[in-house]
């Protein structure tokens, strides 16, 4: 790269951050709440839920600050989403005090696990366990195959696995979204489904979701509780 392209490369990356604080200041002068997004994963799957998700935020008047994992970044997402919504990437930027929220929409199993176990060594990571120390609310929403965890390719165990995790999420303080809405909207419950709970548990399903007879027999041996 020659000398004239250096500067002019060098003036657009001035420009660049020169738009990114005005709109940080105008976005703390005009009282917006300001939300932190970790978009993590490669499964373009994912796409849709995520992206109604930042316009639902977007429309409610949240000013979004997107951060996107080397794999959301490689796959395409990171294009697909900023090319769609208003918000603006901070990729080199950590969480901080004047973020009202952290929120990672559609988590990749991945980063689900690591969190779970503890581990900090990507993005997703290390930015929610920050948020946990300065208590910042984390909200995550799950990806596909999470939600729907007895139509993925993951055994019966790994299921059980995955699904102690998101409990493990919660006892943290994040704010799981969207799985019992989605477990309200299963019209037939298996005993591959009730294979996921523990003793004790409690099932929300629909006013007109079946049961299976397998099923139902397990959820009376496990005593777990079906509330319509």
């Amino acid at each position: 790269m020659n000398t004239p392209e250096l500067q002019r490369l060098s003036r657009l990356i001035d420009k660049s951050i020169a738009e990114l604080l005005v709109r940080k200041r105008a976005a703390r002068n005009a009282g917006c709440k300001t939300v932190r997004v970790v978009i993590t994963g490669s499964d373009l799957t994912a796409l849709p839920q995520t992206l109604k998700s930042l316009q639902a935020l977007e429309a409610a008047g949240y000013v979004l600050r997107v951060m996107f994992s080397l794999s959301a970044g490689q796959s395409g997402l990171k294009s697909a989403l900023l090319s769609e919504i208003k918000a603006f990437s901070d990729d080199d930027e950590r969480l901080s005090l004047t973020d009202d929220s952290l929120y990672l929409p559609a988590l990749s199993t991945n980063s689900l696990s690591k969190i779970a176990l503890g581990l900090r060594d990507n993005l997703a990571t290390t930015q929610v366990f920050h948020a946990l120390s300065i208590k910042t609310p984390v909200i995550v929403t799950l990806n596909p195959e999470l939600l729907h965890p007895s139509d993925s390719a993951f055994s019966l165990p790994l299921q059980a696995r995955l699904n102690d995790y998101v409990d493990t999420l919660r006892q943290y303080g994040i704010a799981i979204k969207g799985r019992e809405d989605n477990a309200c909207q299963k019209r037939l419950i298996t005993l591959n489904d009730i294979r996921l709970y523990h003793t004790g548990d409690s099932l929300r399903i629909g006013r007109n979701t079946l049961i299976t007879p397998a099923a139902q027999d397990e959820i009376r041996r496990q005593n777990i509780t079906v509330i319509r």
